[in-house]
């Protein structure tokens, strides 16, 4: 396990991550077979079953891993936070693999998923920024590190803006997506008013 990738393990903390490993017997988040082909496939690489896996994985401590690997930076240090790449949000990718080659190279794919709400272009935009920022336009802040990201959901999004997306996100001019099959059968509930409208007050409630 290369310095990045230790980086990135030991920075995990999501409860989540560790509570769903215990309950489903996978307490490493390994990926099956079916699942590494499809990012083997979109992305021209070979992803071992080896692969660190982690979900709502948290966007500054992508970069501190990173930061601590390869700008000699050590733990325990104060550091000067130039360009406020670490802010005081919890934004993070729904998760991430990543992996050494065999050419050193460590591969950090980072996949964001909606299920029954559509992406939002002020989200995407802000998280867009993000990733520049950590990785650079090019993708090539940390020549050690190659990144790549990813949608996925149910439809495929036209509408966002790919134009504000970094060169490195794309490929074949396309943001990379990955279709996440969902039951049809899903219930909402929500506020409303006495008409049933939704309403923010939430002075009632209904399902359908």
């Amino acid at each position: 396990m290369t310095s990045f990738i230790n980086n990135l393990d030991r920075l995990n903390r999501k409860e989540r991550y560790f509570l769903i490993g215990m309950a489903l017997g996978n307490p490493k988040f390994k990926l099956n077979s079916a699942f590494r082909q499809k990012l083997s496939k979109k992305y021209g690489l070979a992803v071992p079953v080896t692969a660190f896996v982690a979900m709502d994985y948290h966007l500054n401590w992508i970069f501190a891993a990173a930061a601590l690997a390869f700008d000699n930076q050590v733990r325990d240090n104060i550091f000067d936070n130039k360009g406020g790449i670490v802010d005081g949000t919890q934004e993070d990718v729904d998760l991430l693999v990543a992996f050494e080659d065999k050419s050193s190279m460590n591969h950090v794919i980072m996949l964001e998923a909606k299920g029954f709400t559509a992406f939002s272009n002020r989200q995407f935009k802000h998280k867009m920024g993000r990733l520049k920022s950590i990785f650079g336009e090019n993708g090539d802040r940390w020549p050690e590190v190659k990144p790549y990201f990813g949608l996925v959901s149910s439809r495929e999004s036209r509408k966002l803006p790919a134009d504000f997306c970094p060169s490195w996100l794309k490929v074949e001019s396309k943001i990379p997506w990955f279709e996440m099959p969902l039951p049809d059968n899903r219930l909402i509930l929500y506020g409303c008013d006495k008409q049933g409208r939704p309403n923010k007050e939430r002075a009632f409630w209904m399902v359908k």
